[in-house]
């Protein structure tokens, strides 16, 4: 009696958890269908800079590279059509897993890599925004590699065709029901509007003097791992043999990185850049036609419009100078 009652249930459970992985299946496949096609947003940006992007030049980076380069205003000063593959809060693990799997099928003429120095610092969340590229790694296996940094569970959870859309649903359902409303980007590039005013310069200055009393005591370190992304980046486009720029974007402040004990990371970068014949450093965070120009800004971290399109133009001079 008691095996009867076993194998009753062990044959509900099975069927329980086939219906379970049926369902799992289909709302999977809805997802994954719904997700690939996307036309505006930040998953079409992305799937974009994956698979379609073949561009001369490629911009990589985080939230500065996606507001502060105008594809329209480089490719017409250059003559080189243009892709911003940045992404908003993603540094550089995501850029060197988007570099490798772009590399794998285009080489671009040129790569602009935007970098700022707390990429490189201690911070966990550059490794757990990962996850955004969990909807390509059934296509890319390439990408497995950098899952892994958000646990090392990661591919486990693949097993699962829902998981890798579970962050993603209300975005998807938003851009789906109300794609009018979301912004166009230009060729990935899509720009702030507002301007910063003088007195919430000031009392940006006072904030970060009082905080960097405080935090000047601790000792300034790179993370390792963070450091080998950044070479790692690098050494895909020596590689292929690819003339690559190394850019710092400017900042409100001349001395943004002292006050935020960033100067080693800065300094890192440079030297780091310094080692590939490939690749030019440019460093525009000290550049005086931006420090103290809160009407070229739309907050502490990002220029406007105006900014980035004055910006671009710079950075569209020095590519046609350079190449």
């Amino acid at each position: 009696m008691k095996n009867n009652l076993v194998i009753r249930f062990l044959i509900r459970l099975a069927a329980f958890s086939l219906v379970l992985i049926a369902v799992d299946r289909l709302v999977g496949f809805a997802l994954k269908k719904i997700y690939f096609n996307q036309r505006v947003g930040q998953f079409s940006q992305t799937t974009y800079a994956i698979d379609s992007a073949r561009q001369d030049i490629m911009i990589f980076g985080s939230s500065r590279a996606v507001r502060h380069y105008s594809p329209t205003i480089i490719s017409g000063i250059s003559g080189l059509s243009c892709y911003d593959s940045g992404r908003d809060g993603l540094m550089i693990p995501y850029s060197t897993a988007i570099e490798e799997i772009s590399l794998s099928r285009h080489i671009p003429k040129l790569i602009l890599l935007d970098i700022s120095p707390r990429e490189l610092g201690i911070d966990k969340t550059k490794y757990e925004k990962l996850s955004i590229l969990l909807p390509y790694c059934e296509e890319h296996q390439q990408f497995i590699k950098y899952i892994k940094e958000v646990s090392r569970y990661e591919p486990e959870k693949l097993f699962s065709k829902t998981y890798p859309y579970n962050s993603s649903a209300f975005i998807l359902a938003n851009n789906s029901l109300f794609s009018k409303s979301v912004e166009k980007d230009d060729n990935g590039y899509l720009p702030l509007r507002g301007a910063m005013t003088k007195p919430e310069v000031e009392d940006y200055i006072k904030r970060m003097t009082v905080r960097s009393k405080r935090i000047r005591q601790n000792t300034e370190l790179a993370e390792a791992k963070a450091v080998n992304y950044l070479k790692q980046f690098l050494d895909n486009a020596a590689k292929n043999k690819i003339k690559t720029m190394v850019i710092i974007s400017p900042t409100i402040l001349n001395n943004a990185f002292y006050l935020d004990n960033q100067t080693l990371e800065r300094d890192l970068i440079e030297k780091i850049a310094g080692e590939y014949p490939n690749v030019t450093f440019l460093d525009f965070s000290t550049d005086p036609r931006f420090n103290y120009h809160p009407e070229k800004f739309a907050d502490v971290f990002h220029l406007n419009k105006q900014g980035s399109e004055e910006f671009s133009t710079i950075i569209a001079q020095q590519i046609k100078a350079n190449l």
